[in-house]
């Protein structure tokens, strides 16, 4: 056998496992058609947002968004399963699909700089950041802050503090207001400081807060 020959036969195998690995690549379905189906399937109001290939060969992962929260199911190439569950990589035990979800509702930048924007002030300056909404009258909040104040003050967390005052709180809403126009911090908060200072930077923080809490909730 020459060596052309050889090379020619070794290499036709190789050849079509690319060939057919390239049309495994190209196989998830289109959103149209994925749409239509998750439509006649759940009957509820759901948007396909995107459709790409999952961590699992032949399996396409369906990015959706339900009443404004991202979900993730599976189908096949052509459409005609609709798969709903986790999935969890063997080797590691990997929850790959809680990781794909937590991909879809990672903060932008721009909206991390809107939470910026909002804060209050802050506690401690090492760790990963935790943003924090708390209400100065709120007994259930004043519980959360004992635990989270004490890992942001041995150093490890960043912590980030919002205030929203509910409307049920009388003088709630003065109190974080004037927290933010005269520049006071935790301790402030808990002695339950107030002044006459109302200023427009303190109000836009709070009234903004509140107009945007759900949908930061919806993403958490």
């Amino acid at each position: 056998m020459s060596i052309l020959s050889y090379l020619t036969l070794l290499l036709t195998p190789l050849f079509f496992l690319i060939q057919a690995q390239d049309c495994l690549a190209a196989a998830c379905p289109s959103r149209d058609t994925i749409q239509q189906k998750v439509q006649k399937t759940f009957r509820q109001n759901i948007s396909v947002v995107k459709i790409q290939h999952s961590a699992v060969p032949g399996l396409c992962e369906v990015q959706m968004n339900f009443k404004g929260q991202n979900h993730i199911l599976y189908t096949d190439p052509k459409g005609k399963f609709l798969i709903t569950g986790v999935i969890f990589r063997s080797s590691d035990g990997t929850n790959i699909t809680k990781e794909a979800i937590a991909e879809l509702n990672r903060f932008t930048d721009s909206e991390i700089k809107r939470l910026e924007d909002l804060t209050a002030f802050t506690v401690g300056s090492k760790g990963k950041v935790v943003y924090f909404v708390t209400d100065p009258q709120c007994p259930y909040c004043n519980k959360a802050e004992e635990i989270v104040v004490n890992m942001a003050e041995a150093g490890g967390i960043q912590l980030k503090v919002l205030l929203f005052p509910l409307g049920m709180h009388k003088g709630a809403k003065e109190q974080c207001i004037s927290i933010i126009c005269d520049n006071k911090g935790l301790e402030d908060l808990h002695s339950g400081y107030k002044s006459e200072n109302q200023c427009e930077q303190g109000k836009n923080k709070v009234e903004n807060l509140g107009s945007n809490l759900d949908y930061y909730n919806k993403k958490m």
